[in-house]
């Protein structure tokens, strides 16, 4: 078996674990998820990290979210006018670009200060990508290079949202979209679940 592959059923395993003792609200699931798999993102001193507070360039890239992660989002920003208002300005905004178009486009949760505001609910993507070079973070976002990134920690975290998107209603969506499409649904699980199923797919 491949390292990579090895890695990536390391995230899947943690991700099923917590998902079998998980309350049910998505939500939570979310949150059971990230906390059981932290610490396999977390720097084990193998790979050096750039990335450090204020370092931004990895929020210019797009991203895919599960139902319980935009669910988590959705109700992070709910009761906080302007992040609300801008998830849904972003939303529209960037509703007619190509994926690839949405490099360089910043996330909606990005602070004046280059910092997340939604740092505790922030999605597995966010979470497993950790860069050794921000200058290369810097040019991959003008697509003049790629990110140098933490490879174990990049197959864990893909595993572990990877399982975590099978739990209904299953699949990846675009963070703008799915999260405005929360937002704007009537509050009931079935409205909820039928707005992420429309929002933006991952290609």
């Amino acid at each position: 078996m491949s390292t990579s592959l090895a890695e990536y059923y390391r995230g899947v395993e943690a991700a099923t674990a917590a998902l079998a003792s998980a309350p049910a609200t998505p939500g939570a699931r979310a949150i059971a998820v990230h906390d059981a798999v932290q610490p396999l993102l977390a720097a084990d001193g193998t790979v050096p990290r750039a990335c450090h507070s204020g370092c931004a360039h990895c929020c210019h890239f797009p991203v895919g979210v599960t139902f319980a992660e935009a669910s988590l989002l959705a109700d992070a920003v709910a009761a906080a006018p302007e992040a609300r208002a801008r998830v849904l300005d972003h939303a529209v905004i960037t509703s007619q670009l190509g994926w690839p178009a949405l490099v360089g486009m910043p996330c909606p949760f990005l602070r004046d200060d280059r910092s997340c505001g939604v740092y505790a609910a922030r999605p597995l993507p966010c979470r497993a990508l950790a860069s050794s070079d921000a200058q290369a973070c810097a040019a991959a976002v003008r697509g003049q290079a790629t990110v140098p990134r933490d490879e174990a920690a990049f197959w864990r975290g893909l595993g572990a949202a990877a399982t975590l998107a099978t739990a209904a209603p299953a699949g990846s969506r675009e963070l703008r979209s799915a999260v405005a499409g929360l937002l704007l649904a009537d509050p009931s699980p079935e409205a909820r679940a039928e707005a992420f199923l429309i929002a933006r797919a991952v290609p």
